[in-house]
């Protein structure tokens, strides 16, 4: 067995290698689920432990899920303070990723728009109508797009 410390030792259930939990730990600090934890720590063979055996290792002592709920939310901190650190360095992209996202009323490059209600059941022609007539509201430009399936002498 190899001399590095185990993370959280005293909280691992005993019938859980050393290794496997610790490929536990190393899941959940990189925001992986459960699924992935269990994945992770079963694919050296050493032991098999499936989503719903962590997630009731998890749900068994609250320690634990307070641990993989603190490691979760530490990478989302990390990109967070990696974010802030690239504004600080004056990033341009970075300021105007961020901006589009706090202040997308001021400075989102994408329009957004509401639609309110079910076009679920509606024909094409229907849904065309719905869609020319939202098009219409903002100013879009509406043009036929049907097909002339014709001669040109009115038959096909």
């Amino acid at each position: 067995m190899s001399s590095k410390k185990v993370p959280y030792k005293a909280l691992k259930p005993n019938w859980i290698s050393d290794k496997a939990w610790t490929e536990i730990i190393i899941a959940w600090e990189n925001g992986l689920s459960d699924r992935e934890a269990s994945f992770r720590a079963s694919r050296d063979g050493d032991v098999f432990i499936t989503e719903a055996e962590l997630k009731e290792i998890v749900a068994s002592d609250s320690r634990i899920a307070d641990i993989r709920d603190f490691l979760h939310t530490e990478i989302v901190a990390q990109a967070k303070l990696n974010i802030a650190e690239s504004l600080r360095e004056g990033s341009v992209a970075t300021s105007k990723w961020y901006l589009e996202r706090k202040a997308p009323d001021e400075f989102s490059s994408k329009a957004s728009v509401a639609f309110e209600g079910a076009v679920v059941g509606l024909t094409m022609e229907e849904k065309q109508k719905e869609l020319d007539q939202l098009l219409s509201d903002f100013g879009g430009v509406v043009e036929d797009k049907t097909e002339d399936k014709t001669d040109g002498e009115g038959s096909v």
